[in-house]
């Protein structure tokens, strides 16, 4: 047998001695690195993917009141409206220089608690909602008539309802699902959206006008928009922010987005300082559980070891012996670490997905994770060290002696 595989036998028997301890180490390295990973990989993704949803889009004009509000209701379809605004203030900024898009946008209804989202056909025709891609309808379907009661359903919505083009179906009053809020009109799905992996898959987009002059509907609703969705050339929303944020108390422009979306995941930093505690306080236990486990060990084995020297292995060997054993508990921990990250990541991911229609990517590689994993190795062989010494030093002629 060769030298290398005597150590890996004996640091492998020295694991499974103390297999329960040897597991419950890994675990809380697993749990620790996992926690570490998935805290600042899951917000880095998110707030990539978030802003990266913005559809195409530079700003949103709404009600005088929060931009964020305004961003997560018109861009993302989270909260309720901050207000409506006069129709005419959507033929104003659509047609003011700079604006090189101009789209309304209604709400108020659902379908089962998707939401109906009123707007002009011409978003789906001429829109670039990525860079060079505009929207695309799955085959067989067709774009809404702006006179029509047709809906173009969003793909996550389609998927998770059944819903195919032909089918009929009734509004309900209000962003979330009430039985007795049922409309009288009938939608007829003449589209289903291709999909983005944005928010718009998780809407069902119908005429403007389907919103604005819906049974039950306040007359003033017949003149408003709820929000404007603008894209902009060169530097017009230095101009636009002073007008309306700086100048006006009628509306409020929310531009940049991707500024705003920023300033919102700064304000989950504490609850990521949290997350990231926790995981150093597991992994400081689990180099405890490694530095007990190898005492014990080491204790119960120096008659072992003894023995080895006495039989021509060297003191470094021996070390080596420790140290491997450490190191097998934290590559399992390691191991473990990307299994908890892909757990917390694909729960994290299906969350968004459900609430939002964002689709993060999980499993995009980075160096974080060459980084995390070289950490806990190395954090293990320290914790390794001190029992490593200890087995340096047996004294071979007191531990060869017979015990009484």
């Amino acid at each position: 047998m060769s030298s290398i595989q005597a150590l890996f036998a004996l640091c492998t028997r020295g694991v499974r001695q103390y297999a329960f301890s040897s597991l419950v180490a890994s675990l809380a390295i697993a749990m620790s690195g996992g926690l570490f990973l998935g805290t600042w990989k899951i917000k880095e993704g998110a707030q990539n993917a978030f802003t990266l949803s913005s559809s195409g889009f530079d700003a949103v004009l709404g009600a005088r009141g929060s931009k964020l509000q305004l961003i997560l209701n018109a861009i993302f379809h989270l909260e309720a409206s901050p207000g409506n605004l006069e129709w005419e203030q959507y033929e104003i900024i659509k047609n003011t220089p700079g604006v090189k898009e101009a789209y309304p946008l209604a709400v108020g209804d659902n379908f089962m608690g998707y939401r109906l989202v009123g707007t002009e056909p011409s978003l789906f025709d001429e829109h670039e909602w990525k860079k060079g891609v505009k929207y695309q309808i799955e085959k067989g379907g067709r774009l809404f008539s702006s006179n029509a009661k047709e809906a173009l359903v969003g793909n996550f919505v389609a998927n998770k309802l059944g819903l195919k083009v032909g089918d009929r179906f009734q509004p309900y009053h209000g962003l979330t699902f009430r039985e007795e809020s049922k409309h009288d009109e009938v939608y007829v799905i003449v589209g289903i959206l291709s999909a983005t992996g944005t928010p718009a898959d998780k809407v069902i987009w119908v005429p403007i006008k389907g919103i604005q002059f819906m049974e039950g509907h306040a007359s003033e609703y017949s003149t408003s928009v709820s929000a404007v969705l603008v894209k902009l050339r060169g530097a017009a929303g230095f101009a636009l922010e002073m007008k309306y944020n700086k100048q006006g108390n009628q509306a409020t422009f929310a531009w940049p987005i991707a500024a705003t979306l920023a300033e919102f995941f700064d304000r989950l930093t504490w609850f990521e300082k949290v997350l990231e505690w926790i995981a150093y306080l597991v992994g400081s236990v689990a180099c405890l559980i490694i530095l007990s486990v190898l005492r014990n060990s080491m204790n119960e084995r120096k008659r072992e070891f003894a023995i080895l020297r006495s039989l021509g292995a060297s003191r470094y060997f021996i070390t080596n012996v420790v140290l491997g054993q450490s190191l097998l508990i934290s590559l399992v921990g390691a191991l473990g670490s990307f299994l908890v990250y892909l757990i917390m990541s694909g729960v994290a991911s299906h969350f968004i997905r459900e609430q939002t229609g964002v689709l993060l990517d999980p499993f995009s590689f980075d160096l974080t994770f060459v980084y995390v994993f070289l950490v806990i190795v190395l954090l293990g062989l320290i914790s390794g060290i001190p029992p490593a010494w200890m087995a340096y030093r047996v004294d071979i002629s007191k531990n060869l002696r017979p015990s009484s």
